[in-house]
């Protein structure tokens, strides 16, 4: 039977584990556990690249988010059908 691996996105080391801990979300208690990279100079990097993606995606759905309401404000009101 093989054992389940957790390697590291960037170097492919095992990565080992960091911290745990417990929270309730509504009446469901989550068990969280954090990995990271034996090479602290890897994980700088991977946290920085995660960070940049991360700042990119909250950038592209903010401006989504801005033209959306753009586009409803200059909605043109709907004319109704006049049948003859």
């Amino acid at each position: 039977m093989k054992t389940p691996t957790n390697p590291c996105i960037r170097c492919g080391k095992e990565r080992i584990f960091s911290k745990k801990w417990k929270e309730y979300i509504g009446k469901s208690l989550v068990t969280y556990t954090a990995n990271i990279c034996p090479d602290p100079e890897c994980q700088k990097i991977v946290e920085t690249g995660l960070k940049d993606k991360k700042d990119r995606l909250e950038t592209i759905q903010a401006n989504s988010l801005r033209r959306r309401a753009e586009n409803r404000r200059n909605r043109k009101p709907s004319s109704k059908r006049q049948t003859r």
